[in-house]
């Protein structure tokens, strides 16, 4: 019965951090912060890595490219080391 409760209680915790993530990345694409899905562009990653915003830069390269993290950090890196 505990190991029930703990799973339950593991899976509520995911889905509210899943929500909230999800209401975050609403209001930054409502703003023009984030492009829409599947519409982002480098340029759009250059101007997230021009204006200080290297974790979203990092997750709309990772769209574009579908890479992993890693390489998308190197890139993202690379692109604020030249800018």
């Amino acid at each position: 019965m505990t190991l029930l409760w703990i799973a339950g209680t593991f899976l509520g915790l995911f889905v509210v951090v899943k929500i909230i993530a999800s209401l975050s990345d609403a209001k930054l694409r409502r703003s023009g912060v984030l492009p829409a899905p599947g519409q982002a562009t480098m340029a759009d990653v250059d101007r997230l890595v021009r204006s200080g915003q290297r974790i979203l830069a990092i997750r709309c390269y990772r769209e574009i490219h579908h890479v992993g993290l890693a390489e998308a950090k190197k890139a993202i890196d690379d692109l604020h080391v030249a800018a």
